[in-house]
């Protein structure tokens, strides 16, 4: 690209005005050449005729202006341009030799074409070049977006890409009926075809998926780095192909628009784990981190459920962790020690003879099209029954690992309790010999009197565990509520009016069957049977029963549940508890903490602070873990800051582990069984993840960079 001043020297030499100059020379000098006797001179009409031919007065020969400026280096026609003309002789001859060459003409036209583009009259060849080039980019990153767009909505909305033929699924239907309305696209599709460049592959689908997966996984990895510290929960399941897959979530905090700090679980992705042993387990856990490139050395707490490889205390992850990481405090997940508790406190015979009854017959109903039949036809016709059950129309199983299933299972088979004899009855005239047995198994007093027991105990945890399930808790929260459980069935234990009600209540089921209220054969030496000496049947159920399940269960949650933790003492430094702040727990606070703190007497001074701070409100003071640290400045109060943030960091539960695995037995279903694991772990976070936004101009941008294309793209 010629500079302005050259392209002016270069406009003049090629204009008539240096023409004009030119004569102005030749009339002012004789330029004479002496050939053999006679004597030529340089004529004047020839530079009028030829408007291309240059004298040079340096060199005393003719140029030609065009030939010069544009021809090539490799160029064979040398006259004119590389080897100037003197031959005033034979100078008509040369002339007319050059003119009719094609480099002349060519580069006539070529000096004519730069001059119109440099006056703007046209467009240069490498502009127009560019200008498709441009349009080429822009239509290629047009038909980029759509596709990832397609991508995106069914990994949100767990749409399947694939189908057993490529041109039949769902990802290619969606595109070709988002091209209805996009020419650009419907072109793409149609004229690609032949050149097998539609960018729609199933590699291409792995390639930009995996792109827009780490978009997601970057903006949460982004915020959880910006936090003090974090937690890790961690849990392992099969999936659909029979390989084990561990979950791995983060619990953090996180700081809004308006100051406020929210708790934050998040869900990272899943690793395929070759071995559930707690040496294997732990090194998945220590490479992922890394892969994300989290320090583990700000982890302050670790989330699993009971299982020896997991809470093992010598080999277990949690201990291998500890190793690496001694502030990593092991919390075992409240909502599976909640379950255990109940799982402990049923194992009464006469409790647990119950609930697998209970468990048969709802599986009975729930497998057998037959059984369901009856069960409807029987539920139809009794509308108080229908009432009560509050629009559930089938009986519901027990499930060891929904951790609420059990109350949800007793309340609606205690409920539909006249519509199930009523159903079995029905089955049993069918010979159906299966229903004859349970119809004899669930007309016994001790049946009914453990079923409205169990019931009505296991109810009383309900809210509880669906409280523990939540990301927004904190442990105080969570043990105060268990506590509450605790105080409720401790209050009902001494209060006689719930038993009365609980009895009268199995007694009005038992009359609509002509069953009264007795006590099982005491035998002398039975020893695996209470043998209670008492014969009021509602005494003996309640000493029996009642009692010794009540007992255990409370004595169950207060030591799975309600577990003393060292960190508990900084719940002290909530305003409204500060009363109870005394110099020893002010001690046991900082040597919980004293890796996040600073100096011990910087912390006393803060402390002691603090108190002021509070003494000098007069309004309500926060009551709540979370309420406190938003209330807490930063900069004075940097260590109670610290505390009350690390604090609130430790999970209550790996619930959010056991969503996940909810949502990968929706991806990897018996129909995508041979996924692989990328693609699995970035549909799971692009799914989990739905409501987060991705920068899709980013995404083509990586895309375009990652390798050679044969579209252009930037």
């Amino acid at each position: 690209m010629l500079s302005s001043s050259s392209f002016r020297l270069l406009w003049i030499y090629l204009s008539h005005w240096e023409l004009s100059n030119h004569m102005i020379i030749f009339k002012t000098t004789r330029i004479f050449r002496v050939f053999g006797q006679k004597q030529r001179k340089l004529q004047s009409s020839w530079l009028q005729n030829h408007p291309w031919m240059r004298y040079s007065v340096s060199t005393d020969a003719l140029y030609c202006a065009y030939c010069v400026l544009f021809s090539s280096k490799d160029s064979k026609e040398k006259s004119f341009s590389k080897t100037p003309v003197s031959d005033w002789k034979n100078l008509p001859l040369i002339v007319k030799r050059h003119e009719s060459s094609t480099q002349h003409q060519g580069c006539v036209v070529s000096s004519s074409e730069y001059l119109r583009i440099m006056e703007n009259k046209s467009f240069s060849i490498a502009s127009m070049i560019s200008t498709s080039y441009k349009t080429n980019v822009a239509t290629n990153r047009h038909v980029l977006e759509k596709i990832i767009e397609v991508i995106l909505l069914c990994g949100r909305q767990n749409i399947p890409l694939r189908g057993h033929v490529e041109e039949r699924s769902n990802f290619m239907a969606i595109l070709h009926e988002k091209a209805k309305a996009d020419n650009i696209l419907s072109d793409h599709l149609a004229f690609s075809a032949a050149s097998r460049a539609k960018y729609t592959s199933p590699d291409i689908q792995n390639e930009l998926v995996e792109l827009c997966g780490t978009e997601v996984l970057n903006q949460v990895i982004g915020a959880c780095k910006s936090a003090s510290c974090f937690a890790v929960i961690a849990d392992e399941c099969t999936d659909k192909a029979t390989k084990e897959q561990m979950s791995l979530c983060l619990r953090f905090l996180d700081v809004e628009k308006n100051n406020n700090v929210i708790i934050r679980e998040e869900f990272v992705g899943f690793r395929h784990a070759e071995s559930v042993k707690g040496a294997a387990i732990s090194d998945l856990i220590v490479r992922f981190l890394a892969d994300l490139e989290l320090d583990i050395n700000k982890i302050r707490a670790q989330c699993y459920d009971g299982a020896a490889n997991m809470a093992g205390k010598y080999s277990g992850v949690q201990a291998r962790i500890l190793q690496l990481n001694p502030e990593a405090n092991y919390i075992h997940c409240k909502a599976h020690a909640l379950n255990l508790a109940l799982i402990h406190s049923s194992k009464d015979v006469c409790v647990r003879n119950m609930m697998s009854t209970v468990q048969e017959i709802a599986f009975s109903f729930d497998y057998s099209a037959k059984r369901l039949l009856a069960f409807s036809e029987e539920l139809s016709d009794n509308q108080n029954v229908k009432e009560q059950l509050d629009k559930r129309t089938k009986l519901r199983t027990l499930c060891e690992t929904r951790w609420s299933s059990r109350a949800d299972s007793l309340f609606t088979f205690l409920n539909a309790f006249p519509v199930v004899v009523s159903s079995l009855e029905a089955l049993k005239d069918d010979r159906d010999e299966k229903a004859a047995q349970y119809v004899n198994a669930i007309l016994k007093f001790d049946f009914m009197i453990a079923l409205v027991v169990a019931e009505h105990l296991l109810s009383a945890t309900v809210a509880l565990t669906n409280y523990l399930q939540k990301t927004d808790i904190n442990l105080l929260d969570a043990v105060q509520e268990a506590r509450i459980v605790v105080q409720r069935l401790d209050n009902e234990r001494t209060d006689p009016n719930v038993w009365t009600a609980l009895f009268e209540k199995a007694v009005k089921v038992g009359e609509e069957f002509e069953i009264p209220p007795s006590t099982p054969r005491r035998a002398g030496r039975q020893m695996h049977r209470q043998n209670h000496p008492i014969n009021d049947p509602s005494e003996y159920w309640r000493v029996s029963l009642y009692l010794v399940f009540l007992d255990h269960l409370v004595t169950e949650i207060t030591s799975r549940v309600i577990k003393n933790e060292g960190r508990f003492s900084a719940e002290y430094l909530i305003p409204s508890k500060l009363q109870a702040l005394t110099d020893q727990t002010t001690n046991s606070i900082f040597e919980t903490f004293h890796v996040d703190l600073g100096d011990r007497q910087a912390f006393d001074d803060e402390v002691a602070r603090w108190k002021i701070r509070w003494d000098m409100v007069d309004g309500q003071r926060p009551q709540k873990l979370l309420e406190t640290l938003n209330a807490t400045n930063k900069d004075l109060y940097p260590n109670i800051y610290a505390i009350l943030t690390v604090l609130l960091t430790m999970p209550v539960s790996s619930a959010s582990s056991e969503r996940s695995f909810s949502a990968m037995r929706r991806i990897k279903s018996y129909l995508r069984a041979t996924m692989g694991d990328e693609r699995l772990s970035n549909l799971s976070i692009l799914h989990i993840h739905r409501a987060r936004s991705v920068n899709i101009t980013d995404i083509i941008d990586k895309f375009s960079v990652k390798k050679n294309r044969r579209f252009n793209f930037v």
